[in-house]
């Protein structure tokens, strides 16, 4: 018996674990993925079940459009009377008296033949039972729904009364919020437009002080140049021969100005100081560069430096970023020039 129940619980699970494999998603999907593919290949399952979804389908395409189709009206309430089923029974009218009994007794005979003697008959009446009368018919009255029609009207025009204030404050309400953020949109557009101003005039400010800057100092380094172009040219007066053939000519002197202009343009935009500090105008540092013609750089050396390290470092910075340099022009016959550039903090010198 034991094994035999085991059996059964076996084959009770076995059971179960196939209902689960065939109620898994993967099973129900694979059954109608092959259900629809049976349905596309066999033209005899493929039309009732293609008419059967149109039915369907059509079915419920009217249930929904039926009740706009349709005209149908509010309800009609009927007219409503009242009945009095009960009535109370009013007092019963005494019964009527009961009618008296007479007794009739025959006249004894002659005693002429010994005939027997004759019994008594005593004759009875009934009462008579009267039933009263019924009571008259009670009419009927007549409810009016009048009253509660025009209550149900009244309490419609409320409703929709209250409905369109309640509709127009609302419609305030966003009125008030669309102004409240257009005015707000516009204080900002204002404020942003005050900004841009403020930012474009400064802008404008900060470009009007750097071109005054690179005037001054194309005016400073024009100045440099008139005084050593000039003292160049009265060097050779001075000696009063005029047979010192190693010393440079004037073409000579007008190639290494240009050159210099030159050099200043390219080292320039490499000259650069952070702005969060604050340097002192005053700051000066001349470097000297030892140039081939080729622009190569064989070597550097500070003529004079500043009182700030970190400006030294810098003016080092900017000269090393440069390199190379322009070449020489082709009417400068050198092979190699010293050239000194001063730096400061509002350009080079």
């Amino acid at each position: 018996m034991i094994k035999g129940f085991q059996e059964f619980f076996r084959d009770l699970a076995t059971f179960f674990k196939e209902l689960a494999n065939l109620c898994s998603p993967r099973a129900i999907s694979k059954g109608f993925t092959g259900l629809w593919k049976d349905v596309r290949t066999d033209q005899y399952r493929k039309i009732p079940l293609l008419l059967t979804v149109a039915f369907h389908l059509g079915v419920l395409v009217i249930s929904i459009i039926a009740p706009f189709i349709m005209d149908v009206g509010p309800p009609k309430i009927p007219e409503v009377y009242t009945v009095n089923l009960y009535k109370a029974p009013e007092e019963a009218a005494p019964p009527p008296p009961a009618p008296e009994v007479v007794k009739v007794a025959t006249p004894a005979p002659k005693k002429k033949v010994a005939t027997p003697a004759r019994k008594k008959v005593v004759v009875a009446t009934k009462p008579v039972e009267t039933k009263p009368a019924p009571p008259p018919p009670v009419p009927r009255e007549k409810i009016s729904l009048a009253p509660i029609r025009q209550r149900l009207e009244k309490e419609r025009k409320e409703k929709e009364a209250r409905e369109r204030d309640e509709e127009q404050r609302r419609r305030e309400l966003e009125q008030l919020r669309l102004g409240y953020l257009e005015e707000r949109a516009e204080k900002e557009k204002v404020k942003a437009e005050s900004v841009a101003e403020e930012a474009e005039q400064a802008a404008l400010e900060a470009e009007r002080a750097a071109v005054e800057a690179k005037k001054a100092a194309a005016a400073r380094i024009a100045d440099i140049y008139r005084s050593s172009d000039q003292s160049r040219r009265n060097r050779p007066e001075s000696t009063g021969t005029g047979s010192d053939k190693g010393g440079p000519n004037q073409q000579e002197l007008e190639a290494l100005d240009r050159y210099r202009a030159r050099l200043f343009r390219h080292i320039s935009p490499h000259w650069q100081l952070p702005e969060l500090q604050e340097w002192d105008e005053d700051l000066r540092a001349v470097i000297v560069m030892q140039v081939n013609r080729d622009g190569t750089v064989t070597g550097t050396y500070f003529e004079k430096r500043s009182r700030d390290s970190r400006f030294n470092r810098y003016v080092q910075k900017a000269v090393d970023n440069a390199q190379p340099l322009p070449p020489f022009p082709i009417d400068f016959n050198k092979k190699s020039e010293e050239i000194g550039v001063t730096f400061s903090p509002s350009g080079l010198l």
